[in-house]
């Protein structure tokens, strides 16, 4: 089934060395009967974790690194390596996974294009279980797709930024936890088709279908946050659908980079996901008429 596979792993690396090399690891330990291509894209780390990497897998061959000049964030650096895998790699199949993710599943690959068998299905998302609460973070039901949606999510916004310039942001996001614990439930329900989901940006897997629509999986105008609505909202457009299958483990331990960036700075921390949630705001909304 996997003889004419050309599968890719994009991963992201930013600052924590010990968790891309993790991540990378899970993926060289997948069956060798598979053509399996994994490119490491650095989003301009300072502390010295790309040149270890490097010198950690010198002369893995199907391990390709690249290096940006300064932080493009997810969906650029990610949509870079995507593009990498297919125009270079000519890559079937591209999964983009956190540098801070693990494989679990040794027929990943198989189950991947035994979905793809279907030529609707645009992307694939597996179980992907959270470090930080074990709560399962696929699939997701509530997606930003609608006028009334979007009015809600910019009602949020004009609240946390309230709260921050008070010094509440700690009040705001316990209630945010607190909500999100209510809301998980329904994760660990089996996904139905009646019932429309987007999946967990921490593993995406992009079919032959979804390559022969789209250059980029990513729109490049967001830095972080909502990519995984936008996603949602192109692949509805094109006809496309998400797919989560449960057989399919990954682990995720979660926030690795943006933890390691701001860990000295919980108010630093706060301000940059205002900024890139206002950003990645103003993108969505142009999706959504």
């Amino acid at each position: 089934m996997t003889a004419n596979v050309r599968f890719g792993f994009v991963v992201l690396h930013y600052l924590v060395d010990d968790e891309t090399a993790k991540c990378i690891d899970s993926i060289r330990q997948l069956p060798s009967n598979h053509l399996i291509h994994i490119t490491v894209v650095d989003n301009n780390s300072d502390n010295g974790s790309y040149e270890r990497l490097l010198r950690k897998y010198d002369g893995v061959s199907n391990i390709h690194f690249i290096h940006n000049s300064y932080n493009l964030g997810f969906a650029q650096g990610n949509n870079i390596g995507y593009k990498y895998c297919v125009e270079t790699l000519k890559c079937n199949f591209v999964c983009v996974i956190n540098n801070d993710a693990c494989v679990k599943s040794d027929n990943f690959v198989d189950l991947c294009v035994e979905d793809a068998q279907n030529p609707c299905v645009g992307v694939v998302g597996p179980d992907i279980q959270s470090g930080k609460n074990d709560i399962p973070q696929n699939p997701v039901y509530s997606i930003i797709d609608t006028p009334k949606a979007l009015q809600k999510f910019h009602r949020y916004l004009i609240c946390r930024s309230v709260l921050s310039a008070l010094n509440l942001f700690d009040l705001f996001n316990k209630v945010v936890v607190s909500r999100k614990r209510g809301s998980n439930v329904s994760s660990r329900e089996p996904a139905q088709a009646a019932r429309p989901y987007k999946l967990h940006g921490a593993c995406l897997v992009f079919t032959p279908s979804f390559i022969g629509h789209f250059n980029e999986p990513f729109d490049s105008r967001t830095f972080l946050y909502l990519e995984e609505d936008i996603l949602y909202i192109r692949c509805k457009k094109d006809g496309l659908t998400m797919l989560y299958d449960s057989r399919i483990k990954v682990y995720h331990r979660e926030d690795a980079s943006t933890d390691a960036q701001v860990k000295h700075s919980d108010y630093l921390k706060e301000l940059n996901t205002m900024k890139y949630q206002l950003q990645s705001y103003n993108v969505l909304k142009e999706y959504i008429k």
